[in-house]
């Protein structure tokens, strides 16, 4: 169970109320829906409402737009939800990751190279103005990975260093200047890109640190965030296996390698239980195949809510009633089905993330990002 009381929720009791007495007067449909981050496929009014009204998803991340594309979508999701959404940009290099005639700033590589922290700040600070001001209250950003390998094709290019107090140093600076505008920021990707040199939309792509190593670099940065307040995280598709091995010594290799989004030794015993991690999850896309060739998708669902007890949340952009009733539903409402790696109580334990002024309802601090099967 989350603790709501603390960072980076800090509710009182009467927010903690709200969010208890909100999840007990939902349906398991609405629960459900709330693990979903749905990955707009149309800006359409009608479509826009059906997700929100048919689905109940607790998040958007939406296609890029311009500002007054992405303000008018922005408004009808929030104006027909029951419950307030997450609506994420991904503010990576500023504020054109909200919309298309957004401020661009530089690849944290260009503004690690300055080496003056202040134009993290300000990547930050430009980025969290332009995002809510159409509407946002989310991003994918900062990416908080260590470039240790300059042959890896994902982060070479958006990452600050290869210096992990450097990297701490700079996404502080972000995350402050983000955070001036209510915009909560999800860093990534954990536990940590940089060190393969593969893709993970297109294969496997394992941190091979040792735990000591990983402690000083990914561990140092992930846990100063958090002791910062940090308010999420995006995990990446990424296998840590000296971590499963420390956790489970006895590990299969297709635990060792399960990527950190399958991974409970990952998720819940190093994140939440090692490091007290106390904010939300959010998964990468889950169409990306170092995610989907680890298991049949009728399996991967349950299993990526079931990594992360009581939290997650699912990134989507396709007809949710093919996701949510075949593979989340049964799951839950029969847990001896095929699926049932799932219980009633782990999709209504509380969780909430505080936005600004606003304290969003989660069935679980964690999300899954789903993407067309």
């Amino acid at each position: 169970m989350v603790n709501l009381k603390a960072k980076p929720y800090n509710l009182d009791e009467q927010g903690i109320k709200w969010v208890e007495e909100t999840i007990a007067n939902m349906t398991i449909e609405e629960k459900i829906g709330q693990l979903f981050v749905n990955m707009g496929a149309s800006r359409d009014e009608e479509y826009l409402k059906e997700m929100v009204n048919n689905y109940h998803i607790g998040a958007v991340r939406y296609n890029p737009a311009t500002a007054s594309e992405v303000y008018d979508q922005n408004k009808i999701l929030q104006e027909n939800s029951k419950i307030p959404l997450l609506i994420a940009a991904n503010t990576e290099a500023g504020g054109n990751g909200a919309c298309v005639d957004g401020t661009y700033v530089g690849y944290e590589v260009k503004i690690g190279s300055t080496d003056d922290k202040k134009y993290a700040y300000e990547m930050g600070r430009v980025s969290g103005v332009e995002a809510s001001a159409i509407g946002c209250n989310w991003s994918f950003a900062p990416i908080v990975d260590i470039n240790r390998n300059w042959r890896n094709p994902i982060i070479s290019n958006r990452c600050w260093s290869g210096d992990a107090d450097m990297v701490l140093e700079y996404s502080l600076e972000y995350m402050r200047g983000i955070m001036e505008s209510g915009i909560a920021p999800a860093a990534k990707h954990f536990p940590g890109d940089g060190i393969d040199e593969r893709d993970q939309h297109l294969s496997f792509a394992p941190n091979w640190l040792s735990c000591e190593e990983w402690d000083a670099t990914f561990g140092k940065v992930y846990g100063g965030l958090f002791e910062a307040g940090l308010p999420s995280i995006m995990a990446g598709h990424i296998a840590l296996p000296e971590y499963v091995k420390y956790f489970n010594p006895e590990a299969t290799t297709e635990e060792l390698y399960m990527p950190a989004t399958l991974s409970k030794y990952i998720l819940t015993d190093l994140l939440r239980g090692k490091m007290n991690f106390n904010g939300l999850v959010v998964t990468d896309a889950s169409h990306m195949v170092a995610m989907t060739s680890a298991m049949k998708r009728s399996e991967m669902l349950p299993t990526a809510k079931a990594a992360l007890v009581p939290n997650i949340l699912v990134k989507a952009s396709f007809n949710l009633s093919s996701v949510i009733i075949p593979f989340l539903y049964p799951s839950i409402i029969y847990p001896k089905s095929s699926s049932g790696s799932l219980k009633n109580k782990n999709i209504s334990e509380p969780a909430a993330i505080a936005v600004g002024n606003i304290s969003l309802a989660f069935i679980a601090s964690s999300i899954v990002i789903l993407s067309p099967p």
